[in-house]
């Protein structure tokens, strides 16, 4: 993947190894962090300071974090193998679906969002209007109605 130089890209959480230390040097991306786990706080500037959530995941059960990410009012880009992201993310409109190990869809979704920017805060406010709907109180709603 050949990343817009412009856009700075943030790894959070966990430890690069040393072939994707070496990418980045063999490959000059300058514009690519690592910077590692972060406490709850730290995470929350992090959101706070993005634009776009990205999480290209081979398998994830839910994934969370794009539910954390939406909550921060995020366009989310993930993969067909993470279920949060079936579930909340309607193509287009609050971020993409991609298929997982798919570097050129990938890299797609990210320029789409890149060369369409007047669409980041949009998309943005539609994974807050999306994500509203997934707190615990609506959860209990819906569990009453359940076993009620």
């Amino acid at each position: 993947i050949e990343l817009p130089k412009n856009v700075g890209f943030y790894f959070v959480g966990g430890t690069p190894t040393k072939e994707y230390l070496d990418l980045r040097e063999e490959n000059g991306l300058f514009n690519v962090h690592f910077v590692g786990f972060k406490d709850k706080q730290a995470l929350k500037e992090y959101y706070r300071a993005a634009d776009v959530f990205v999480l290209p995941t081979r398998e994830d059960i839910w994934g969370l974090v794009v539910n954390e990410a939406m909550a921060n009012g995020l366009t989310v880009i993930t993969t067909d193998r993470c279920v949060a992201g079936l579930e909340l993310v309607k193509e287009g409109e609050n971020g993409y679906l991609v298929p997982a190990d798919d570097e050129k869809a990938l890299k797609q979704a990210i320029e789409k969002i890149f060369t369409t920017q007047e669409n980041i805060a949009l998309m943005g406010e539609k994974s807050l209007e999306i994500i509203s709907n997934y707190t615990i109180e609506s959860m209990v709603k819906r569990h009453l109605e359940i076993f009620g």
